[in-house]
């Protein structure tokens, strides 16, 4: 009987983690969105942060096998828009269009 109650608790624990983890990808993701939003080109430091945040969140959603396909929908679905918002960043102009500029 001691061992049903020890799986029960590990089975709310593991719960837990995964709700924890979930919420903490998710506002981690909003944050790639904001960085995303605001980067000029694909050389600032807000879109390296951005492309960051992408890179461990996919990383981290191919190992937690644990996460319900509901949870792990939302989340990938807000993936996607970071993503969009990374491709949207222009490319750096090259030396020749800058030095035009001035």
């Amino acid at each position: 009987m001691g061992t049903i109650v020890n799986f029960s608790k590990l089975a709310k624990l593991r719960a837990k983690t995964d709700r924890d983890l979930v919420r903490i990808l998710d506002s981690d993701i909003d944050r790639g969105l904001a960085l995303g939003n605001v980067a000029a080109t694909r050389q600032s430091t807000f879109y390296e942060q951005a492309e960051k945040v992408y890179s461990r969140t996919i990383a981290i959603l191919a190992r937690a096998s644990s996460l319900h396909e509901d949870e792990t929908a939302g989340l990938e679905r807000k993936l996607r828009e970071l993503r969009m918002a990374l491709d949207l960043v222009p490319a750096a102009r090259d030396a020749e269009d800058v030095a035009v500029l001035f």
